[in-house]
């Protein structure tokens, strides 16, 4: 008895892909294969690159601020602060002169005069070196890592950021020595001198304007051509905010006194280090008396700011750069081939997609910890929505369903009903012997959540400090004399 050799069929990479894909909607091929949608759908990504200074000045005002608030208000000095006079070295020579008072004729202690000092030089010792050219930099832009994901327009922007280094001296001027000695005994407690702290901040970053007009184009909106500008704003900042997974601002920007539109980055890590002690003087001579007492205080500020915004869409512009792989490469998983929508009915996309495997017996799913970030927008929003008594069922759409074993005997979608005051997938049916396997996918309407995170943050500094100010001190001091 003898065995026929079986006929050897060759099958390319690419018709495997084709196999293994043809189900799959679009958001499942970019999580799953990213090299794959970069060949076969033509993704074209556009790099720009935003302001420098805007991350500087914002360093400034966060230090400004920073330094500020660790002193007690005083609503009776021109700056309602400590200080009679702040002064930013750089600044405009005229912009103390905006509010005309008699204070700007005659300036009196205590002063502050606050001097940056910028490392150009600084690259977080070789890791923001970058020895690639545009074409490199692209390629390391991922897809899937994008803030604003449009996949019925396959429209994606992804930003990269990196970190600037900033010396600061903060100079201090008072009348007499007492003054001088009490402020560098509370500095001192204040600032924990000799130390390095850590902040995190929220801020607002600005999107360059070619972008926001590109996107608008493909995303089907109408352009005034005459001043290149978008007609109706109001829509097409609340599409931004559907599809982004942060609030997108559209407000008034310093430099140019223009509207345009900045993203509100948040929870970014802040490094300050403040290694030197507080040095003094001994004033200024004036006849026989001495007066203009200083202190000075010197610290490092480590703060991201943005580097390079990457634009992907399947039309290339004029100065758009095509990346792909030269060899395809397939990755094998294990996944039950749903074809999971990437927005529900009311058009909201699905942001958390997670599995449960449930005994005999049980009765409920907790999905509390699936919200438990106090930093992420969705958690933030669906918390403050319920202290108000507010049901979070208006912009969170829950779906629960078999896996592919149980869905043959009891159909896809499981029985179930959501009870969000205690935060559980309540089930609806009898859980066999061996247990089930359940698909939880979380929609959201993130222009709610965007927009209602505006108003519980009130966004109305560009950037601010997401801990407690340092005046809080102050408050904690007057009610233990009382």
């Amino acid at each position: 008895m003898s065995f026929r050799r079986a006929n050897r069929v060759n099958v390319s990479p690419s018709q495997i892909m084709e196999e293994v894909t043809k189900d799959l909607p679009f958001e499942r091929l970019v999580e799953l294969y990213p090299n794959y949608v970069n060949q076969n759908f033509r993704l074209y990504k556009t790099m720009e690159l935003p302001s420098y200074v805007h991350g500087y000045s914002l360093a400034i005002e966060y230090m400004r601020n920073w330094f500020v608030q660790k002193f007690p208000k005083n609503n009776n000095t021109p700056t309602g602060t400590y200080f009679n006079t702040i002064y930013v070295n750089g600044s405009h020579v005229l912009d103390n002169w905006k509010n005309w008072n008699n204070y700007n004729i005659r300036r009196e202690p205590p002063m502050l005069a606050i001097v940056p000092t910028l490392s150009p030089d600084y690259d977080r010792e070789n890791i923001d070196m970058y020895m690639g050219d545009a074409r490199i930099m692209l390629r390391a832009s991922k897809l899937e890592d994008s803030f604003l994901k449009d996949y019925k327009n396959k429209i994606f922007l992804y930003l990269r950021l990196r970190e600037m280094e900033m010396n600061f001296n903060f100079r201090i001027r008072v009348n007499t020595r007492s003054e001088q000695l009490d402020l560098f005994n509370k500095l001192e407690l204040w600032f924990r001198v000799g130390t390095t702290q850590q902040d995190n901040i929220s801020a607002d970053f600005h999107i360059p304007y070619n972008i926001i007009i590109q996107i608008a184009k493909d995303a089907h909106f109408d352009i005034n051509e005459e001043n290149n500008t978008i007609v109706d704003i109001p829509a097409f900042v609340s599409y931004l905010n559907q599809h982004s997974t942060a609030p997108i601002i559209f407000k008034m920007r310093a430099i140019n006194q223009k509207p345009e539109f900045f993203i509100r980055a948040r929870n970014l890590y802040t490094h300050l280090a403040i290694r030197d002690k507080i040095q003094i003087d001994d004033g200024e001579r004036s006849g026989k008396l001495n007066n203009n007492f200083h202190l000075d205080m010197n610290v490092q500020l480590h703060i991201p700011i943005p580097h390079f915004y990457a634009y992907m869409n399947q039309i290339p512009i004029s100065d758009s750069i095509f990346v792909s792989e030269k060899k395809p490469s397939i990755g094998i998983y294990s996944i039950n081939n749903y074809k999971v929508e990437p927005e529900n009915e009311l058009g909201w996309p699905y942001i958390i997609m997670t599995s449960y495997a449930a005994e005999k017996g049980e009765d409920s799913i907790d999905i509390s910890p699936l919200f438990d970030s106090e930093t992420w927008p969705v958690a933030k929003v669906l918390h403050e929505d319920l202290k108000l008594s507010i049901s979070p069922s208006g912009f969170l759409d829950i779906k629960v369903f078999h896996n592919q074993e149980y869905a043959y005997m009891n159909g896809r979608e499981a029985n179930y009903h959501i009870d969000y005051k205690h935060m559980k997938i309540i089930l609806d049916e009898e859980i066999l012997d061996k247990g089930v396997m359940y698909e939880i996918f979380v929609y959201a309407d993130m222009n709610y959540v965007n927009s209602r995170l505006a108003t519980i943050e009130s966004f109305n500094k560009r950037i601010t400090s997401d801990q407690l100010s340092g005046t809080d001190i102050h408050s904690i001091d007057e009610q233990n004399r009382h």
